[in-house]
């Protein structure tokens, strides 16, 4: 009985370091991450627009692909997109404007998804880097893939860094948590959705 009842606390022990270790990785698991290679565009989609563009102006002057893509629309519709917006500072950082694409009409990821998919294709751009916020890039990561398959455009993620969210202590501090936490309701929202 002795044995018994300490291989059921091992047991439960092993349980809890488990679910402890994936709550832990589950920041590290949101903010995917593919080897760079080199590639044809470069695309950013607003939201936390400074680190997304300034991620991607990075990757551009690199030599990671020629052109960046924005994506979105204006968060007030009287006002120029926020696509628009992530250009004129990457063209203050010292990109060409002949270097840049906007797609300003796309209100949700899976809509920058579908938007710049299609603007690939119109433009013959078969490879692409995808820079969003940490947080977001396993979601967008989904909804990119989604939209480039039909089009066999190749995805890698490369997250912007972000010195407002930490993918190991995100769950100590607001509004890193809050934040985490509705991502990964949106995530499974978008996952739930697919499996239909």
């Amino acid at each position: 009985m002795r044995t018994f009842l300490v291989g059921v606390l091992v047991g439960v022990v092993l349980s809890i370091a488990t679910g402890v270790g994936m709550f832990l990785a589950l920041g590290s698991w949101l903010a995917t991450e593919d080897p760079l290679a080199k590639s044809d565009a470069i695309v950013a989609i607003s939201g936390d627009t400074g680190a997304r563009t300034d991620t991607a102006v990075r990757l551009w002057k690199d030599g990671w692909a020629p052109v960046i893509i924005f994506s979105g629309a204006a968060i007030d519709p009287e006002s120029v997109s926020s696509a628009e917006i992530m250009r004129r500072e990457a063209v203050r950082q010292g990109v060409p404007e002949n270097a840049t694409f906007i797609e300003p009409n796309s209100t949700t990821t899976e809509g920058n998804a579908t938007e710049v998919a299609k603007l690939m294709t119109q433009r013959k751009l078969g490879s692409a880097i995808l820079v969003t916020s940490p947080w977001h890039q396993r979601r967008a990561s989904i909804e990119f893939s989604r939209a480039f398959e039909p089009h066999a455009i190749k995805l890698r993620n490369y997250p912007a860094r972000d010195s407002q969210w930490n993918a190991v202590l995100w769950w100590q501090h607001e509004p890193m948590r809050s934040q985490t936490l509705l991502e990964l309701a949106k995530l499974g929202s978008v996952i739930l959705s697919s499996a239909r």
